[in-house]
């Protein structure tokens, strides 16, 4: 076997294959010696290939001399580098967390970014946790990414930091991302204080409506449903899917049988706007599980719909329905129909019925 000196060496030759096996043979035999030679190279190297088998070189090497190796590189001026070295510290886990602290506080904002990236790609409590040095962190791009992060996470350790950034900040977009980490792990003063600040429609910036309707989907209540309809009626034709989202989890949080009469008297007028068909299927299956006796019409009107997507949704929604009365309608599209899903959907249907 090269001793480590001549591998070194061997890092620098003409020869592109020689300087790829000179790197694998430094990462498998573990010579820690050549971890800084490697990171060097890496900085020069203008070959492609050989780069990459460096870089998947050093990610099979660990140990506290890596991680001290590859930090000052995340400053480097080549990207290629600087997302090599977060991902080859990433690798390490546990092992970085303390380096990794430090660099949280490094005066150059973009190293502080880098360090956050890493700690969302570890993945462990305690990453989490060094995360939430973000929110204090003096820039906001960087506050919004320890924001997403902690969402993206599960980590709920800071939810109370969290909720008051919301409550205090004016920035649209911090806003915006502690309305979809707060839809994943907000608690009930998260509601508290979300409802608070958009009391009505109005209150609710253009840019927070997606953000808003994606944190009622995961946490909304009966509440909300006078703020959905209302950018339902505004909205309604660009924002179908959120609106939908979050009708469905409502309903989901909340068992009953009944649509709220407000839900059930605009549905159908929904269903008539110019939102895409498989919105409109989705609706019709919503509405099914719900005993209004305004819903029945409506999923009979479209079960003889020649819109086939359509009136699938409403033979299934019929079937879910359960009035007796829907079966002379089904039995006549059984005879009529020769298509073999919509058959199967019927004859499903019929013996729900």
């Amino acid at each position: 076997m090269p001793s480590i000196e001549e591998l070194i060496q061997d890092l620098y030759s003409e020869d592109e294959k020689t300087r790829a096996f000179a790197a694998e043979d430094i990462a498998y035999d573990g010579l820690v010696e050549g971890i800084g030679p490697m990171l060097q190279r890496l900085e020069v190297e203008e070959s492609r290939y050989v780069r990459e088998v460096i870089v998947n070189s050093l990610k099979t090497m660990s140990g506290p001399e890596l991680v001290a190796q590859v930090i000052p590189h995340l400053k480097s001026d080549d990207a290629f580098v600087r997302n090599a070295g977060i991902d080859i510290l990433a690798l390490q886990g546990e092992e970085t967390l303390k380096a990794l602290s430090k660099i949280l506080h490094d005066n150059d904002k973009d190293i502080r970014k880098f360090a956050l990236d890493i700690l969302l790609q570890i993945a462990s409590e305690q990453s989490g946790d060094l995360i939430a040095e973000g929110l204090k962190d003096s820039d906001i791009n960087n506050v919004i990414t320890a924001v997403e992060y902690l969402g993206r996470l599960e980590n709920r350790n800071h939810i109370a930091e969290i909720n008051s950034l919301f409550m205090r900040t004016d920035n649209v977009l911090l806003r915006c991302t502690c309305l979809e980490s707060l839809a994943v792990i907000g608690d009930d003063t998260s509601v508290e204080y979300i409802n608070k600040r958009y009391p009505n429609y109005q209150a609710i910036s253009f840019l927070e409506q997606y953000s808003f309707l994606k944190f009622v989907a995961k946490k909304g209540s009966d509440l909300h449903i006078p703020l959905i309809i209302a950018l339902m009626q505004e909205k309604g034709q660009v924002m179908h899917k959120e609106i939908i989202n979050a009708i469905e989890g409502i309903l989901k949080r909340n068992a009953r049988d009944y649509l709220p009469d407000e839900l059930s008297s605009i549905l159908p007028d929904y269903l008539e706007s110019d939102i895409k068909d498989i919105n409109k299927y989705e609706l019709l299956l919503l509405m099914g599980r719900f005993k209004n006796s305004d819903i029945f019409p409506v999923l009979i009107k479209y079960a003889r719909s020649d819109n086939h997507l359509l009136c699938l949704a409403a033979v299934e929604a019929l079937g879910m329905y359960k009035n007796k009365e829907a079966l002379p309608v089904l039995e006549k599209l059984q005879q009529e129909t020769t298509d073999e899903e919509m058959l199967e959907v019927i004859g499903k249907a019929i013996n729900q019925l």
